[in-house]
């Protein structure tokens, strides 16, 4: 009996140290994006150097986790980008000047209190993250469009244009914008060897009125090596 106790209290112990690792290694981080009239901005939210990346929703609330006090974040919204260092805050609240790419970014003590609220609510975005330039190669493909075709399933051609299904169009084409590496491209002239991952975005406003349809961006090795 009494190895039977001690076999529980280990397997007990165990268990408590691995739960404070885990609550160790995992830390949120919320943010808040707002316009200096107060309303929130729906951007993109990237971590330099690093493939986190998140969406703000229309209050302008987004959450990532285990951010460094050296990590950058790249705020992209219409097209526009802002590089904010995280300068060991805790927490980020972001206001958007109206001049070009101002703005002002402070701690917040009620953001940093709210633990893992924001995390857990932008931690299932609209968007298919992470398709590998591995996983499309798999599929013996010789274009990024056809071999995306196969892993997202909402991804369509549509007299000649790359849409996604269910995607309401607000003019008058509902093609899809592609980017690779941050411009803007024709997905026929992209060579699939040269992908490093793409993500499939539906619905983002960040990137102006095209972004509406959806928004497919492709990363090339020689982008992500720099």
């Amino acid at each position: 009996m009494r190895r039977i106790y001690l076999t529980l209290f280990a397997i007990f112990s165990f268990l408590a140290v691995a739960h404070a690792q885990q609550a160790e290694v995992a830390k949120p981080f919320n943010g808040l994006i707002l316009r200096e009239d107060g309303r929130g901005v729906k951007a993109r939210i990237e971590v330099v150097d690093s493939d986190k990346v998140t969406l703000s929703d229309g209050k302008g609330r987004f959450g990532l986790t285990d951010i460094q006090p050296e990590d950058v974040l790249r705020v992209v919204y219409h097209r526009d980008e802002i590089l904010i260092p995280v300068a060991g805050r805790r927490s980020i609240r972001i206001v958007l000047s109206d001049e070009a790419l101002a703005y002002s970014a402070e701690e917040s003590e009620e953001l940093a209190n709210i633990g893992f609220g924001y995390v857990k609510r932008r931690e299932k975005v609209d968007f298919s993250s992470g398709i590998s330039g591995d996983r499309l190669r798999s599929t013996g493909c010789n274009n990024v469009i056809d071999a995306l075709l196969v892993f997202v399933p909402s991804l369509r051609r549509v007299n000649g244009e790359l849409c996604l299904y269910g995607q309401g169009s607000i003019n008058s084409s509902s093609a899809v914008l592609v980017l690779c590496d941050g411009q803007e491209i024709n997905p026929e002239h992209i060579n699939i060897a040269d992908v490093d991952n793409v993500e499939v975005l539906k619905g983002a406003n960040m990137y102006g009125f095209r972004g509406a349809n959806g928004v497919v961006l492709i990363t090339t090795k020689s982008a992500q090596s720099r």
